[in-house]
């Protein structure tokens, strides 16, 4: 498996309103660099792939979005691993907007990425580029519901309750 965590990670996060768009930086590096063609059986060294999965984790949101685009443009269509993709683009999103004080789209945002991560799993598949899609959807759905209680909480509360994003080690 490739260790993203070598590239290097922006120097802010991009959260409109409040920073900076970035135009350049490793972010578009590796998303140019992504394949053209998802292949989910070659997830681990799907650089793009795994480098927003770091980003993510980090909290660089728009960033992870930014990098995973082109990995889910080279899913197959309606295939299991465009809908996990489009759930983990839409979970991103999600979190972005809670970085902009925007609860309303994150609760829609979330309530979306579980319906896609549950799209993912129809195909009975426990492991899907080092995801378990199930467990994504209970996830994406334990944040929607975080997310409708948190009325009072800050956006770094908030964040803190994200899902994880755990891979499972490819075997």
């Amino acid at each position: 498996m490739i260790d993203c965590a070598v590239s290097p990670l922006p120097r802010q996060a991009y959260v409109p309103g409040k920073t900076a768009r970035p135009s350049e930086g490793p972010v578009f590096a590796v998303a140019r660099r992504a394949p053209r063609i998802t292949d989910p059986a070659g997830w681990a060294s799907n650089e793009a792939y795994l480098f927003g999965v770091h980003l993510y984790r980090n909290g660089f949101f728009w960033e992870a979005h930014e990098v995973w685009e082109p990995v889910w443009q080279g899913a197959r269509p309606s295939s299991a691993e465009r809908h996990l993709m489009q759930g983990l683009i839409q979970l991103a999103n999600g979190c972005l907007k809670v970085a902009m004080g925007r609860l309303a789209a994150a609760r829609r945002l979330a309530d979306h990425a579980g319906r896609c991560f549950d799209e993912a799993a129809l195909g009975g598949s426990v492991r899907l580029m080092g995801i378990d899609p199930r467990a994504a959807a209970k996830d994406a759905r334990d944040f929607l519901d975080f997310l409708q209680a948190a009325q009072d909480s800050s956006c770094e509360e908030i964040l803190a309750e994200r899902p994880a994003l755990t891979l499972i080690d490819a075997a």
